[in-house]
């Protein structure tokens, strides 16, 4: 009985229409242009867009290894260890702080 009083109490507050236009803002990150770009559109932007890469700053090599490993194994993210060569080497060359670690 419970259950039923609450999916009503919910069913109120959800069945309200909201009538003025709302206009989202679009944000669009661009990455640097590289011949390994459709690495980084083919592994990347599936899940996340550019900003994600663009907001960790400049970074050691190790750093970006680091995260393409995490975004493999513990968000299972299907990258090659062709792909994540070249991604690691990508976002060095072009988001990277000189440093290797």
């Amino acid at each position: 009985m419970k259950s039923i009083i609450l999916v009503a109490i919910f069913s109120v507050f959800l069945s309200g229409a909201y009538t003025e236009k709302v206009k989202l803002p679009s944000i669009t990150f661009e990455i640097a242009p590289d011949k390994h770009i459709r690495v980084m559109q083919r592994n990347c932007q599936w899940c996340h867009s550019y900003g994600y890469i663009l907001n960790q700053g400049k970074q050691s090599k190790k750093f970006w290894h680091k995260v393409i490993v995490k975004m493999r194994e513990v968000y299972h993210a299907p990258i090659s260890s062709r792909d994540e060569k070249i991604a690691t080497e990508y976002l060095f060359k072009h988001y990277g702080n000189g440093k290797l670690e």
